[in-house]
């Protein structure tokens, strides 16, 4: 299977790639850092191939998109998996900021949806999963525009989902809770899952292809609890810290 993943160089984006190669699936891995492109190059061989590309380019992603034609690459899936978790209210609201995470976050994902959906429509195959987080469920004292993003991307792609299923176009959102990785900061524990572990419930999703997951299980639910107040579930999130 061919599948392209972004957010590649690094995280939850670069154990993905990893594993799809390890099980035999030609990756085309994008994100900005060239260098971490081509150290995975070197330890991943001839089935991993990259382009360096800002996903907030639209001209950039065009760019991936014509790589991937000159090289009879031709992706099945496409996991977007690239991601940004700024500061952007501390200690005042930062708007340049904000604007910076809502374009990685949201406007990054759909540059590819808008460059690849025509490609999946002409097949009448094709699935999109975006990466978002409970955060979209629930606010953040951490910074507002990757919550913002997130909500914004998870209710995009449900209606994605619902216009284009039927043309046999799958848009899945996964809604990850604590990770323990540099973006989140947050320490292993039976709370927070590795992103071995993550990665691992992420490819299970080119399988079952269902609208949207919720990983690991038990966090999650507590950002599903809509009785909750904020500030208590703020109080619990930083339990996993």
């Amino acid at each position: 299977m061919n599948i392209c993943v972004t957010g590649a160089s690094s995280g939850i984006g670069r154990e993905i790639v990893k594993q799809l190669v390890k099980n035999g699936h030609a990756v085309w891995g994008v994100a900005r850092r060239e260098n971490l492109l081509k150290d995975l190059k070197k330890e991943l061989g001839d089935l991993f191939f990259y382009t360096a590309c800002d996903v907030n380019n639209q001209n950039e992603v065009l760019g991936v998109y014509q790589e991937m034609k000159k090289g009879g690459f031709s992706p099945e899936n496409i996991i977007l998996a690239a991601g940004a978790f700024l500061n952007d209210i501390n200690p005042e609201l930062n708007y340049e900021i904000f604007k910076k995470t809502m374009g990685i976050n949201l406007y990054g994902a759909l540059n590819f949806v808008d460059i690849f959906l025509p490609q999946f429509l002409q097949k009448s195959s094709g699935q999109f999963i975006a990466i978002s987080s409970t955060t979209a469920l629930k606010p953040s004292l951490r910074g507002i525009g990757y919550p913002a993003s997130k909500a914004a991307l998870g209710i995009a792609f449900r209606g994605l989902d619902l216009a284009y299923r039927k043309k046999k176009v799958i848009f899945s959102t996964i809604y990850l809770g604590p990770v323990a990785t540099e973006m989140w900061n947050a320490k292993k524990s039976f709370l927070v899952e590795s992103k071995e572990k993550i990665a691992y419930r992420i490819i299970k999703a080119i399988k079952t292809k269902k609208s949207a997951y919720y990983i690991p299980f038990w966090p999650t639910l507590v950002s599903r609890l809509s009785f909750l107040p904020d500030r208590w579930y703020i109080a619990l999130t930083e339990l996993f810290r």
